[in-house]
Protein backbone atom coordinates (compact mmCIF):
# COMPACT_ATOMS: atom_id res chain seq x y z
CA UNK A 1 0.00 0.00 0.00
CA UNK A 2 1.38 3.42 -0.95
CA UNK A 3 2.10 5.68 2.00
CA UNK A 4 0.20 8.95 2.11
CA UNK A 5 2.05 12.24 2.33
CA UNK A 6 1.51 15.83 1.24
CA UNK A 7 2.63 16.27 -2.34
CA UNK A 8 4.18 19.43 -3.78
CA UNK A 9 3.62 19.79 -7.51
CA UNK A 10 6.67 20.99 -9.41
CA UNK A 11 4.73 22.83 -12.12
CA UNK A 12 7.05 21.28 -14.73
CA UNK A 13 4.87 19.42 -17.25
CA UNK A 14 5.59 15.69 -17.26
CA UNK A 15 7.72 15.65 -14.12
CA UNK A 16 5.05 15.09 -11.48
CA UNK A 17 3.85 11.88 -13.14
CA UNK A 18 7.44 10.57 -12.87
CA UNK A 19 7.48 11.19 -9.09
CA UNK A 20 4.04 9.83 -8.09
CA UNK A 21 2.26 13.18 -8.32
CA UNK A 22 4.81 15.45 -6.67
CA UNK A 23 7.70 15.89 -4.27
CA UNK A 24 7.30 15.20 -0.56
CA UNK A 25 6.30 18.39 1.24
CA UNK A 26 8.85 19.84 3.66
CA UNK A 27 11.86 18.09 2.14
CA UNK A 28 14.91 19.32 0.22
CA UNK A 29 15.94 18.11 -3.22
CA UNK A 30 19.25 18.68 -5.03
CA UNK A 31 18.97 19.69 -8.69
CA UNK A 32 22.35 18.97 -10.22
CA UNK A 33 23.85 19.53 -13.65
CA UNK A 34 26.57 21.24 -15.69
CA UNK A 35 26.35 24.94 -16.64
CA UNK A 36 23.65 25.54 -19.24
CA UNK A 37 21.67 22.39 -18.44
CA UNK A 38 18.61 24.30 -17.22
CA UNK A 39 18.98 24.28 -13.41
CA UNK A 40 18.03 27.94 -12.95
CA UNK A 41 15.05 27.59 -15.30
CA UNK A 42 13.95 24.48 -13.38
CA UNK A 43 14.13 26.36 -10.06
CA UNK A 44 12.35 29.48 -11.31
CA UNK A 45 9.60 27.45 -12.99
CA UNK A 46 9.03 25.59 -9.70
CA UNK A 47 8.70 28.90 -7.82
CA UNK A 48 6.60 30.63 -10.47
CA UNK A 49 4.11 27.75 -10.70
CA UNK A 50 3.98 27.51 -6.91
CA UNK A 51 3.14 31.19 -6.47
CA UNK A 52 0.80 31.53 -9.46
CA UNK A 53 -1.01 28.19 -9.66
CA UNK A 54 -0.80 26.60 -6.20
CA UNK A 55 -0.92 29.62 -3.86
CA UNK A 56 2.47 28.70 -2.37
CA UNK A 57 4.75 31.75 -1.94
CA UNK A 58 8.43 31.19 -2.69
CA UNK A 59 11.89 32.56 -1.93
CA UNK A 60 14.58 32.60 -4.63
CA UNK A 61 18.15 33.04 -3.35
CA UNK A 62 20.78 33.88 -5.95
CA UNK A 63 24.42 33.23 -5.13
CA UNK A 64 25.86 34.27 -8.48
CA UNK A 65 23.57 36.15 -10.87
CA UNK A 66 22.10 39.64 -10.70
CA UNK A 67 18.36 39.59 -9.88
CA UNK A 68 17.43 41.94 -12.72
CA UNK A 69 19.20 39.65 -15.22
CA UNK A 70 17.29 36.66 -13.83
CA UNK A 71 13.95 38.47 -14.16
CA UNK A 72 14.82 39.56 -17.71
CA UNK A 73 15.59 35.94 -18.65
CA UNK A 74 12.15 34.91 -17.33
CA UNK A 75 10.33 37.27 -19.70
CA UNK A 76 11.12 34.94 -22.62
CA UNK A 77 8.96 32.29 -20.89
CA UNK A 78 6.16 34.76 -20.14
CA UNK A 79 6.85 34.69 -16.40
CA UNK A 80 6.11 38.03 -14.75
CA UNK A 81 7.95 37.89 -11.45
CA UNK A 82 7.52 41.61 -10.73
CA UNK A 83 3.77 41.23 -10.18
CA UNK A 84 4.30 38.24 -7.87
CA UNK A 85 6.97 40.17 -5.93
CA UNK A 86 4.56 43.13 -5.53
CA UNK A 87 1.92 40.74 -4.16
CA UNK A 88 4.39 39.18 -1.67
CA UNK A 89 4.09 35.84 -3.45
CA UNK A 90 7.79 35.79 -4.41
CA UNK A 91 10.84 37.21 -2.66
CA UNK A 92 14.12 37.35 -4.58
CA UNK A 93 17.19 37.64 -2.38
CA UNK A 94 20.62 38.65 -3.66
CA UNK A 95 23.05 36.71 -1.46
CA UNK A 96 26.08 36.91 -3.72
CA UNK A 97 29.17 36.62 -1.51
CA UNK A 98 31.20 38.93 -3.73
CA UNK A 99 30.99 42.69 -3.67
CA UNK A 100 29.45 43.75 -6.93
CA UNK A 101 28.83 47.45 -7.44
CA UNK A 102 25.34 47.94 -8.81
CA UNK A 103 24.13 51.47 -9.44
CA UNK A 104 21.06 50.77 -7.37
CA UNK A 105 20.96 48.24 -4.56
CA UNK A 106 17.46 47.34 -3.38
CA UNK A 107 16.59 46.74 0.24
CA UNK A 108 17.08 42.98 -0.14
CA UNK A 109 20.28 43.27 -2.14
CA UNK A 110 22.43 44.93 0.49
CA UNK A 111 22.32 42.13 3.08
CA UNK A 112 25.71 40.55 3.69
CA UNK A 113 27.11 42.25 0.60
CA UNK A 114 30.87 41.96 0.46
CA UNK A 115 31.49 39.59 3.33
CA UNK A 116 32.05 35.86 3.26
CA UNK A 117 28.74 34.08 3.42
CA UNK A 118 29.08 30.77 5.21
CA UNK A 119 25.99 28.64 5.79
CA UNK A 120 25.14 30.14 9.18
CA UNK A 121 24.62 33.61 7.71
CA UNK A 122 22.87 32.27 4.64
CA UNK A 123 20.50 30.18 6.77
CA UNK A 124 19.51 33.20 8.88
CA UNK A 125 18.93 35.26 5.74
CA UNK A 126 16.73 32.57 4.17
CA UNK A 127 14.70 31.94 7.34
CA UNK A 128 13.96 35.65 7.76
CA UNK A 129 12.86 35.76 4.10
CA UNK A 130 10.60 32.72 4.59
CA UNK A 131 8.92 34.41 7.57
CA UNK A 132 8.47 37.64 5.69
CA UNK A 133 6.18 36.19 2.99
CA UNK A 134 5.19 32.92 4.76
CA UNK A 135 6.97 30.98 2.01
CA UNK A 136 6.31 27.34 1.24
CA UNK A 137 9.00 26.94 -1.43
CA UNK A 138 12.70 27.90 -1.53
CA UNK A 139 15.29 27.72 -4.31
CA UNK A 140 19.01 28.27 -3.62
CA UNK A 141 20.96 28.97 -6.84
CA UNK A 142 23.52 27.59 -6.36
CA UNK A 143 25.16 26.07 -3.32
CA UNK A 144 28.38 25.21 -5.18
CA UNK A 145 29.75 28.75 -4.82
CA UNK A 146 29.77 28.35 -1.01
CA UNK A 147 32.11 25.37 -1.17
CA UNK A 148 34.90 27.77 -2.22
CA UNK A 149 34.68 29.39 1.22
CA UNK A 150 35.31 26.24 3.24
CA UNK A 151 38.78 24.86 3.67
CA UNK A 152 37.60 21.42 4.77
CA UNK A 153 34.76 19.14 3.72
CA UNK A 154 33.68 18.34 7.27
CA UNK A 155 32.79 21.99 8.01
CA UNK A 156 31.12 22.30 4.62
CA UNK A 157 28.97 19.23 5.21
CA UNK A 158 28.05 20.35 8.74
CA UNK A 159 27.01 23.78 7.50
CA UNK A 160 25.02 22.35 4.62
CA UNK A 161 23.33 19.77 6.83
CA UNK A 162 22.35 22.41 9.40
CA UNK A 163 20.88 24.62 6.66
CA UNK A 164 18.86 21.77 5.11
CA UNK A 165 17.62 20.76 8.58
CA UNK A 166 16.56 24.34 9.37
CA UNK A 167 14.62 24.57 6.09
CA UNK A 168 12.91 21.24 6.70
CA UNK A 169 12.03 22.28 10.27
CA UNK A 170 10.27 25.31 8.76
CA UNK A 171 8.22 22.98 6.56
CA UNK A 172 9.33 24.52 3.26
CA UNK A 173 10.01 22.36 0.20
CA UNK A 174 13.41 23.40 -1.15
CA UNK A 175 15.46 22.95 -4.29
CA UNK A 176 19.23 23.18 -3.76
CA UNK A 177 20.81 23.80 -7.16
CA UNK A 178 24.36 22.53 -7.63
CA UNK A 179 27.00 22.37 -10.35
CA UNK A 180 28.26 18.95 -11.41
CA UNK A 181 31.74 18.40 -10.02
CA UNK A 182 34.56 18.08 -12.53
CA UNK A 183 35.84 14.88 -10.95
CA UNK A 184 33.97 11.70 -10.08
CA UNK A 185 33.49 12.73 -6.46
CA UNK A 186 29.92 12.74 -5.20
CA UNK A 187 28.84 16.27 -4.16
CA UNK A 188 28.14 16.71 -0.43
CA UNK A 189 24.64 18.07 -1.12
CA UNK A 190 23.67 14.66 -2.51
CA UNK A 191 24.16 13.14 0.94
CA UNK A 192 22.13 15.64 2.94
CA UNK A 193 19.04 16.15 0.77
CA UNK A 194 16.08 13.79 0.34
CA UNK A 195 16.19 13.76 -3.44
CA UNK A 196 18.47 14.15 -6.45
CA UNK A 197 17.34 15.34 -9.88
CA UNK A 198 20.08 15.31 -12.54
CA UNK A 199 19.95 17.52 -15.62
CA UNK A 200 22.30 16.76 -18.50
CA UNK A 201 22.99 18.03 -21.99
CA UNK A 202 24.92 16.13 -24.63
CA UNK A 203 25.81 16.96 -28.19
CA UNK A 204 24.29 14.52 -30.69
CA UNK A 205 25.34 15.39 -34.22
CA UNK A 206 24.40 19.04 -34.75
CA UNK A 207 21.96 19.26 -31.83
CA UNK A 208 22.20 19.47 -28.06
CA UNK A 209 20.08 16.85 -26.32
CA UNK A 210 18.85 17.79 -22.87
CA UNK A 211 17.69 15.15 -20.41
CA UNK A 212 16.45 14.78 -16.84
CA UNK A 213 16.69 11.85 -14.45
CA UNK A 214 15.34 11.45 -10.92
CA UNK A 215 18.07 9.38 -9.29
CA UNK A 216 16.81 9.66 -5.70
CA UNK A 217 13.53 10.71 -4.09
CA UNK A 218 13.37 9.30 -0.58
CA UNK A 219 9.96 7.88 0.35
CA UNK A 220 8.53 8.61 -3.09
CA UNK A 221 7.95 5.98 -5.77
CA UNK A 222 9.62 7.34 -8.89
CA UNK A 223 10.91 6.43 -12.33
CA UNK A 224 14.69 6.37 -12.77
CA UNK A 225 14.42 6.53 -16.55
CA UNK A 226 16.25 9.25 -18.44
CA UNK A 227 13.67 11.58 -19.99
CA UNK A 228 14.33 14.01 -22.85
CA UNK A 229 13.63 17.64 -21.95
CA UNK A 230 12.43 20.48 -24.17
CA UNK A 231 12.43 24.22 -23.54
CA UNK A 232 9.70 26.17 -25.30
CA UNK A 233 7.85 29.48 -24.92
CA UNK A 234 6.50 28.63 -21.46
CA UNK A 235 9.45 26.79 -19.93
CA UNK A 236 10.69 23.25 -19.43
CA UNK A 237 8.75 20.12 -20.44
CA UNK A 238 9.53 16.44 -19.94
CA UNK A 239 9.01 14.15 -22.91
CA UNK A 240 8.48 10.40 -22.90
CA UNK A 241 11.71 8.40 -23.15
CA UNK A 242 12.39 7.21 -26.67
CA UNK A 243 11.61 3.57 -27.23
CA UNK A 244 14.69 1.65 -28.31
CA UNK A 245 14.26 -0.35 -31.54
Amino acid sequence: MESTYSKVKTGIPGLDTVISGGMKAGRSVTVSGPPGSGKTTFGLQYLYAGAKDFDEPGVYVTMSQNIQEIKNDCISYGWDFDNLISDDKILMVDARPFKIQDELIGKDDSLYRGENLPFEHLTKLILSSIKRIEAKRVVIDSVTILSLQYSDKFSMRQGLQAMVQALENFGVTSLILSEDSKNDEMPLEWFVTSGIVQLRHNRTGDTMERTIQVTKMRGVKHSEQIHPVEFDSDGMHLLHPRLLP
